[in-house]
């Protein structure tokens, strides 16, 4: 174990250097940029803002934080310090050390509602921005929640950190070490399973029935009471719910005013009111009693339906306790899916999106099994970037549409099998789905919306692409792709200027990038409107060049001194750029692009042209995979198909003449035209979306 660990520690170690080298960052900003990144993932929680401040506090107190997060789902925000220490030995984490962090944490806190921050800090200063938030829009939040990230292991000495109360809130304390991370990479979910008895919630188990059982999964019915459920919540937060539920209710919110009016007016009714919650775990333990069979043990509940069920009672426990009776009247009907590990990645997901077909959620969150994601994956699987400085080969643009998927792809590997993978998919090339919407916004001149965050942006990118798809699927291409891959190289480079910069001061960054590659988009629509950037060189080329780095450099330059000028509309810049009128107001603003980068845009009826190729190409490869996947999907499942259509009618006759004539051909021998396997498809999605088994 000791050397799976210290194997671990020193592979992650040399991975961080080599990336912080080619980032242009210090290990230590690339370990916490890393290690938030891989958190996420594990949805402990859904973003981090970096944001470094270190600074002496009122009565000599050390003040430090490396960044933040406020989640609105659970009303808590939560800070981050980072511990590095630069060695590849397993070193420890004392238990005096690890006081001394959250205190450094906590004082940030506490010298930001004293006033001392606001008062002797620098207004243009992010950390500056954070304080006066802590005072104002963050004044009324729930808990506050303290994390330490460190790439040293938790001696056996450190204690427990209970939580306490930190100026009048609840305050929880959270330690990511190298031997939790490590624990984490070994995970086959990716995430830190949450092991849950029912006695430490004051119950000797929740009533339950058997409902059925396979070979892939075991069902229960439960009558879970409203008391245990909020309490698990309360416990648990967010990871209780399944990572796409949990980001859509971010963006939704979490209230329901129907379901707390019926938990404080009419709770006796809320059984027969709601509908309950369906949820999934890894394990549970049952016990036979002479009240029947009781629920007592669940590992990994993940609940897939019925977010805002759950956050509502658990908000009412907290905040109408006066009025909500210990929610000892409330109970929830939950289905509950015990799925066996093998099948766990694959199962999950389905059971998450067919639990939620009827609502928002299905339309944009469960978005990484949609046929879009799909063909963007096996596209840059197929795609190879130019060889660039020096290099023989090529390389891919690696995307990845689900949740650590880069990293379950190489863990099978021997170290040599690693090593070539990594080299032809390098993972500074890796495309996320949530990147893909970053870039694709800046594009499309959203930077508010960009600058909402990766999950928010990322529902609406979503929505838009679902319904593109819908109309024209072939617009989704090798050109598109490409497209999002040069936006991708220009955010880097405009990442790198800003942080070379003599003018940039350590914040912002992120905000400052967005923006500026937007408005230079939008000043090529003002100016140009008959050229384009020239993003298919750049694909070509990997980089960009110097006259588009000296634009990006002056641009980069006036978008940090608009988005930090004392006149904005709101004193956090962070949230100043989420706003509208921030963007509404840039784009009032002048600005002359340079002649000579102007010289290197493109004629529009070029880029017109090409998409219009690549569109076509996409057809004929989409024609392509229809008759392909025609032929793999077999006559006696297109059989079943008809018989299954003459009981539910729901094909047009043309629809129906086209399977029936065709399948009689493929008997014969005969294999469809394109166009016709092109029908065939759609009819059989049309069946699947009916509830065809297939």
């Amino acid at each position: 174990m000791a050397n799976e660990m210290e194997t671990y520690k020193s592979n992650l170690m040399s991975e961080i250097h080599l990336l912080a080298e080619q980032n242009g960052n210090m290990p230590r900003e690339e370990f916490i940029t890393q290690i938030t990144e891989n958190l996420i993932d594990a949805e402990e929680f859904l973003e981090f803002i970096p944001l470094q401040f270190e600074s002496v506090g009122s009565r000599n107190s050390k003040i430090q934080i490396d960044g933040y997060f406020y989640d609105n789902l659970e009303n808590c925000l939560a800070l981050f310090i980072c511990d590095f220490v630069e060695s590849d030995e397993v070193d420890k984490l004392t238990n005096t050390e690890a006081v001394n962090l959250f205190k450094r944490e906590q004082n940030f806190i506490v010298n930001s509602l004293n006033g001392f921050i606001l008062e002797k800090g620098e207004p243009s200063n992010q950390g500056y921005d954070l304080a006066y938030d802590i005072c104002n829009r963050f004044k009324n939040v729930d808990k506050y929640r303290m994390y330490i990230i460190s790439n040293r292991v938790m001696s056996t000495r450190v204690r427990k950190f209970e939580n306490d109360i930190l100026c009048g809130k609840e305050c929880e304390y959270t330690i990511w070490d190298m031997g939790r991370l490590y624990e984490l990479a070994k995970s086959k979910s990716g995430r830190e399973e949450v092991e849950i008895h029912l006695a430490d919630f004051g119950a000797a188990g929740i009533p339950c029935l058997k409902a059925g059982q396979s070979s892939e999964y075991t069902a229960f019915l439960c009558n879970i009471p409203g008391k245990i459920l909020a309490d698990l919540y309360n416990e648990y937060g967010g990871r209780l719910l399944e990572g796409n539920v949990r980001s859509f209710l971010s963006t939704k919110g979490k209230i329901n005013k129907q379901i707390r009016n019926t938990i404080l007016n009419d709770p006796k009714k809320f059984f027969a009111y709601n509908n309950g919650i369906a949820a999934t775990a890894s394990y549970v333990k049952t016990e036979m009693t002479p009240y029947g069979l009781l629920l007592t043990d669940i590992r990994d509940l993940q609940i897939v339906n019925g977010g805002q069920t759950t956050a509502s009672l658990a908000n009412a426990l907290v905040k109408d306790k006066d009025r909500a009776n210990g929610l000892k009247d409330i109970y929830v009907p939950m289905k509950l899916s015990v799925v066996e590990p093998e099948t766990a990645a694959r199962l999950i997901p389905d059971i998450a999106r067919y639990a939620n077909s009827q609502n928002k959620v299905s339309e944009a969150d469960f978005f990484s099994n949609s046929p879009f994601h799909i063909q963007m994956e096996q596209i840059s699987r197929k795609l190879l970037a130019p060889a660039v400085n020096g290099n023989q080969y090529g390389t891919h643009w690696y995307y990845e549409r689900a949740r650590g998927q880069y990293r379950q792809e190489t863990a099978g590997m021997t170290p040599v099998q690693k090593k070539r993978f990594e080299k032809e998919n390098p993972k500074k090339q890796v495309i996320t789905k949530t990147d893909m919407a970053k870039f694709y916004n800046i594009y499309s001149m959203k930077p508010d919306s960009v600058s909402t965050g990766a999950q928010k942006n990322f529902i609406k990118f979503a929505g838009w692409a679902s319904e593109q798809w819908d109309k024209d699927k072939d617009q989704f291409n090798e050109q598109f792709y490409k497209n999002i891959v040069a936006v991708d190289i220009l955010f880097q480079s405009v990442d790198g200027i800003v942080k070379r910069s003599s003018w940039y001061d350590g914040g912002y960054k992120a905000q400052v990038n967005t923006y500026a590659l937007s408005w230079l988009f939008w000043l090529i629509h003002q100016q140009c409107p008959n050229k384009e950037m020239d993003l298919k060189k750049i694909w070509q080329k990997q980089e960009v060049s110097s006259e588009t780095e000296k634009q990006l450099s002056r641009l980069a330059q006036v978008t940090y001194e608009f988005l930090t000028s004392p006149d904005r509309g709101v004193q956090n810049v962070t949230e100043w750029a989420k706003r509208a009128e921030c963007w509404a107001k840039m784009k009032k603003m002048s600005f002359a692009l340079h002649s000579a980068f102007v010289e290197e845009l493109i004629d529009i009826e070029i880029v017109k042209h090409d998409e219009q190729e690549a569109k076509k190409e996409q057809k004929e490869i989409n024609k392509a995979n229809a008759m392909i996947d025609t032929v793999q999907y077999g006559i006696d499942k297109w059989e079943k198909v008809i018989a299954w259509t003459r009981t539910n009618p729901i094909l047009t006759p043309k629809e129906t003449s086209i399977l029936t004539s065709c399948v009689q051909g493929m008997k014969k021998g005969r294999i469809p035209t394109d166009r016709q396997c092109v029908c065939l498809m759609e009819i059989l999605k049309k069946a699947r979306d009916e509830s065809y088994p297939d």
